[in-house]
């Protein structure tokens, strides 16, 4: 599965879309089916959307990081968000407000970074990854999937698709938090 998605991301030129679709189906088949693929070594998160989901974790920890000014060191000013193809945020104030709503919230969220998998063609990121939050004595663990487009080297948008992982329905990944 792992060597499909890299294989797909070093596709260029007039592919692009066609890989782009092949690769929001094949993402949206694994985060549907709740398939995980398997845990691997630590790596450096060293693409623009990873480094940003390291700074998003700490900021998170952080009372008064998720500021507009802080969004646009790594987003520009435009940038988006699309979950579950509807367009939930649309420029950095928007991505401040959103996301100090969810931390005002309490508990805990974290993107598990390193991704299970990334890969980069171009200025496309593509992206699996795991997202688990703690809230209200509530433990909650999803597969993400999808991309992030840059624009001069911050990210233009990012578009994913979720799916909540139910212990009840099978096994639970690994990296999700149990306590």
């Amino acid at each position: 599965m792992l060597h499909v998605q890299r294989q797909c991301a070093v596709q260029a030129g007039n592919q692009i879309m066609t890989m782009r679709k092949t690769t929001a189906l094949l993402c949206t088949v694994l985060v549907m089916a709740g398939l995980a693929l398997p845990a691997r070594a630590e790596m450096p998160a060293t693409d623009a959307l990873s480094k940003m989901f390291l700074w998003w974790n700490q900021a998170y920890k952080t009372p008064g990081a998720y500021t507009a000014d802080n969004f646009r060191k790594h987003f520009t000013e435009d940038a988006t968000l699309t979950l579950e193809g509807r367009t939930v945020i649309s420029g950095v104030e928007q991505w401040a407000t959103h996301f100090q709503k969810i931390q005002s919230g309490g508990g805990d969220v974290e993107i598990v970074v390193p991704f299970k998998a990334v890969a980069q063609a171009g200025d496309l990121i593509y992206n699996y990854h795991l997202i688990r939050s703690r809230r209200g004595g509530e433990l909650s663990c999803s597969l993400a999937a999808g991309d992030a487009r840059l624009r001069d080297g911050k990210i233009a948008s990012i578009t994913l698709v979720r799916a909540t992982l139910d212990p009840a329905k099978g096994p639970m990944d690994p990296q999700c938090w149990t306590k």
